[in-house]
């Protein structure tokens, strides 16, 4: 009976506006835990950017395989040629914007390289929506997504610092960031509207071809560090299993039924989330500043969710 219950309820979300957009939402929450524990780790190990991000992929993928097997049988296996260079590049985005993410923040910090790359995202996705698929956004979109964009710079509190030695360059990283999330974003859509390809068979077999790619990149920068103390494996492994393996498997299976425009915007939850962590368990200040920009985040995600039918 519960399973059966649980079916019907994951079949409502998926199949309605609403409920995608609630499940892109979640995702982007999953994201910005994940944030503060992967910001943790640096704190009892020496490791580096690339190598979190291996891990945290590379963990991801057995779950989502395990998961998959379990929900979808042999069908798990059996991918549509049409889809799956797509899948491909999915994971490839997923992983260059990571290590595109993390090459920015050692030159302008975190909080910049944060505001840079995700208040991009949502406003390259409208462009590009409206240049390649035509899907121009409404007025209360338009609405939402100005009222996030601002938000996100109040949330983060900006400030330079004379340790940031390469701006333009910490600055082109994080563009490039925004763009590849960007565009990961309408490759979501693009496979949420063909409905072949499920959301986990998405999320494992691009993450597994993700994972080689960061192996690569690795393999030309700084190395992989793979010596962790028992607490850091933990950490990194809620990273790629709940952080990574169940957030992009609900982003892409919320992507059904949700805008690209709407679904970027909803994304910003992931700084949010990651800001509400540190006031309240953290015990960081917020100033008045960030208040009202995590009240004018909180306003577009509910002009989003009450505008979709």
């Amino acid at each position: 009976m519960q399973l059966n219950l649980s079916g019907r309820l994951v079949s409502r979300l998926t199949h309605s506006a609403r409920g995608g957009l609630f499940m892109v939402m979640v995702a982007a929450v999953l994201w910005g835990t994940g944030n503060v524990v992967a910001k943790s780790i640096y704190g009892i190990s020496n490791t580096n950017p690339v190598s979190v991000a291996f891990f945290r992929m590379l963990l991801s993928v057995p779950a989502l395989f395990a998961i998959g097997s379990l929900t979808l049988g042999r069908r798990m296996f059996s991918v549509h040629k049409r889809d799956l260079p797509f899948i491909l590049a999915a994971g490839t985005l997923v992983a260059l914007y990571q290590a595109a993410f993390y090459a920015s923040i050692p030159r302008v910090g975190v909080a910049i390289a944060t505001v840079i790359a995700l208040s991009s995202a949502p406003v390259i996705v409208a462009v590009l929506s409206a240049i390649l698929t035509r899907e121009r956004p409404p007025r209360i979109v338009i609405v939402a997504l100005t009222a996030a964009v601002m938000g996100t710079f109040l949330l983060t509190n900006v400030k330079p610092s004379a340790q940031q030695t390469d701006v333009p360059g910490g600055i082109g990283f994080a563009l490039l960031a925004g763009l590849l999330y960007a565009i990961n974003t309408l490759v979501g859509r693009r496979l949420g509207n063909e409905g072949r390809a499920h959301p986990l068979q998405i999320a494992a077999f691009g993450f597994a071809f993700g994972t080689l790619v960061l192996v690569i990149i690795a393999g030309t920068t700084s190395g992989l560090v793979t010596q962790y103390p028992l607490e850091g494996w933990l950490r990194l492994g809620y990273l790629g299993i709940v952080s990574t393996a169940i957030g992009y498997g609900l982003f892409y299976a919320g992507m059904r039924t949700t805008s690209a425009s709407s679904a970027s915007i909803a994304t910003l939850m992931e700084p949010l989330t990651s800001t509400l962590i540190a006031v309240l368990i953290l015990r960081e200040p917020l100033s008045p500043q960030a208040l009202f920009g995590a009240l004018l985040m909180l306003g577009a995600m509910a002009v989003l969710v009450t505008g979709k039918k």
